[in-house]
């Protein structure tokens, strides 16, 4: 048996009132005394109803009912809410079996109350402890009465249930909550609540339907359907969520998550058809694709849509592997021979490996033992594979220090020229398109990317799809035109090109918008004229441009376009617009020699030039006008008659300077 020692030593431990109060019920076989000063201890560390409890409980047991009642008393101060005074009311039962202590405490509380749930709690408190559905009643009539937010009226709600099992007022009070509910987890909880238990569940649907608007992922969508059928029952209500799911949803995998539930839980497999079917239309990757075919065979088991899972699937398939996937899928899952033979077929033409060229065997004799010709041609390339392993055991070792993207086009070269492999070098040009992205993009290196899969694959789609890329990454309109110009000279299929250099120049147009400017449509012009020898639309731009246009020098740019794309009416309607911007011998002279730059012919040019005389009305300007006749054409005969000319019209002092200098350039003549 413990003596007082060990006692000492054991409360030097304790922390805890429930330490002293444990302890004190062990103390108090061996020394009353020391087992009170216990109490008293842990009397001096109480603080909740708990510790007054645990060590009334304590006192009671030693004998001492009347210290255990006035200890107990003491835990009225420490009361916090309705709910703690309904378990200090219940104290007195439980320790003191004290009925009438404890419906006076519950009395007394009353006038505390000051919201419905206080009033609720309450109720409950003479409901359990007095028995006293009178009282209950009437408490609930108060707490209505204090009922304003929406937190209120739930606390309300449960209150009629809970205490009174009133339906039709519970189900009023949650209906007043739930305009003010907005936690989406608290409307599902709700919803299902008054479904099941309150047994309303066209109320229930209300807070399902506030839920759902609040509902983003497809497991929250799940979890509502799931919940509607489990609380009410509602099939037809469930089936409308789940519809409304798939319109909202974009996401293959949560489409699919959808669908799958949709099956297993209403067995509607029409319904889950056009999910599966909206999900593949948002597909791009293989791994989704195979896992729609599986859902598909699994959930509703349509082989007609496992074909067009399997062919879309193949559409973004890449390399043997893939194709040797989809091929045994195409077999085991929807037994499509004729579908299994071609994805084979895609198999044996994309082989980069002899491991991969061994699988292929191995697919057509498991699959299609009964082709003996078939199974003899892909056993022959085998063999042939594996006699050239040392040139492939090589160019596999050199992979390994190909670490950048030209490294890896130089080996691409290096495999066609050596091997004429496609698909060993087809691999090599995906493997130098994902360092392109890891290095950082560079046209320089995307444009030799382009070149390889043109030159070496003969696949405009690729090349296409790299070059859009490329237009979408430039800046510029010199980038533009370098992706067009590339465009033009690598795409081995003619249409795709034109296409693309039409997409690029049209994009570029409508970047520019309002902004465009004379010398930016100027170049539009003359790109879309050479590049897709669109003469019409590239009139039609210069056009555009003529009506920005102002000085000579832009419209002898217009005109240079113009000429050059062999439009030379609009080329002789622009030049004669340039002409009539010329008002000083200055400007006619920068006219003429720039049509004489450009390859204007010379007697054009002379004329355009002769023609500018009458625009100029200063006798200085006319004089430098004649002059520079010598320098543009080499004319001194047309120069002095011009000059000559002048000195007759002009005035006799302004006449013996022009006589003076047509002299001088008679003089040297």
């Amino acid at each position: 048996m413990s003596t007082i020692a060990d006692f000492e030593a054991r409360t030097a431990s304790c922390k805890t009132v429930a330490d002293f109060a444990a302890l004190a019920r062990e103390a108090a076989v061996v020394d009353a005394g020391y087992a009170k000063a216990l109490i008293e201890k842990a009397q001096a560390q109480a603080k909740g109803l708990a510790d007054f409890l645990d060590l009334a409980a304590t006192l009671k047991a030693q004998g001492e009912a009347a210290a255990a009642l006035d200890l107990y008393k003491k835990a009225a101060r420490h009361l916090d809410g309705m709910a703690d005074t309904v378990a200090y009311a219940t104290g007195f039962i439980d320790v003191f079996a004290d009925p009438a202590a404890a419906r006076k405490v519950l009395e007394d509380a009353e006038t505390d109350c000051q919201f419905p749930k206080d009033f609720a709690d309450l109720a409950g408190g003479f409901k359990e402890i007095c028995g006293d559905q009178a009282k209950v009643a009437e408490l609930m009539e108060q707490a209505a009465e204090f009922a304003m937010s929406g937190e209120e009226h739930l606390d309300l709600a449960r209150g009629y249930w809970d205490l009174l099992g009133d339906r039709a007022q519970a189900a009023a009070a949650f209906a007043k909550a739930l305009p003010e509910v907005n936690d989406k987890n608290q409307l599902l909880e709700l919803g299902g609540f008054i479904a099941s238990q309150v047994g309303d569940p066209e109320l229930g649907k209300r807070f399902y339907a506030k839920a759902e608007e609040k509902l983003a992922s497809a497991a929250e969508r799940i979890k509502l359907a799931e919940a509607v059928l489990k609380d009410t029952g509602d099939k037809g209500y469930a089936a409308a969520v789940y519809g409304r799911a798939a319109e909202r949803l974009t996401q293959p995998n949560d489409l699919m998550a959808v669908a799958a539930n949709l099956v297993d839980q209403l067995g509607d497999q029409a319904a889950a058809a056009a999910i599966y079917r909206k999900a593949m239309a948002a597909m791009s990757d293989l791994g989704q694709y195979t896992k729609l075919l599986e859902a598909v065979d699994t959930r509703i088991g349509d082989q007609g849509f496992g074909r067009e899972i399997v062919e879309r699937a193949a559409a973004v398939a890449a390399g043997t592997p893939d194709y040797l996937d989809l091929a045994r899928r195409a077999v085991v899952t929807i037994g499509d021979q004729d579908l299994a033979r071609g994805l084979l077929g895609k198999a044996e033409e994309q082989v980069s490996s002899v491991g991969e060229m061994k699988n292929v065997v191995a697919a057509v004799k498991e699959h299609f033992s009964g082709m003996p010709d078939w199974v003899a041609q892909v056993e022959e390339k085998l063999a042939r594979r594996e006699a050239n392993q040392e040139k492939y055991a090589l160019f596999q070792e050199r992979e390994k220090s190909a670490d950048s993207a030209v490294k890896t086009l130089k080996l691409a070269d290096a495999v066609m020229a050596e091997l004429e492999d496609r698909f060993y070098a087809q691999k090599l040009l995906a493997d130098a398109q994902q360092r392109l992205e890891e290095e950082g993009w560079d046209f320089s290196k995307a444009r030799k990317l382009v070149e390889g899969v043109s030159r070496h694959l003969g696949d405009s789609a690729w090349a296409e799809r790299l070059l859009k890329d490329a237009g979408e990454r430039i800046q510029g309109f010199a980038g533009v035109s370098a992706v067009a110009e590339s465009a033009v000279e690598l795409l081995p299929d003619r249409e795709r090109s034109r296409a693309l250099v039409a997409d690029l120049l049209d994009g570029f147009a409508r970047q520019l918008g309002a902004a465009a400017g004379v010398y930016d449509l100027t170049k539009l012009a003359a790109v879309r004229g050479r590049l897709l020898g669109d003469t019409a639309g590239a009139a039609a731009v210069l056009e555009q441009a003529a009506g920005q246009a102002a000085g000579h020098f832009q419209f002898a740019e217009l005109a240079r376009v113009a000429r050059d794309l062999g439009l030379e009416a609009s080329a002789r309607d622009l030049v004669a617009k340039a002409a009539a911007c010329c008002v000083s011998a200055a400007a006619a002279r920068q006219l003429a020699g720039r049509l004489r730059a450009d390859g204007v012919d010379q007697e054009q040019n002379r004329a355009v030039y002769a023609g500018l005389k009458a625009r100029l009305s200063q006798s200085a300007d006319r004089v430098e006008w004649a002059e520079s006749i010598v320098d543009l054409f080499g004319d001194r005969a047309w120069a002095k008659q011009e000059l000559d000319a002048l000195a007759q019209s002009a005035p006799a002092a302004e006449a013996a300077v022009i006589v003076r200098r047509a002299r001088r350039r008679a003089a040297h003549a």
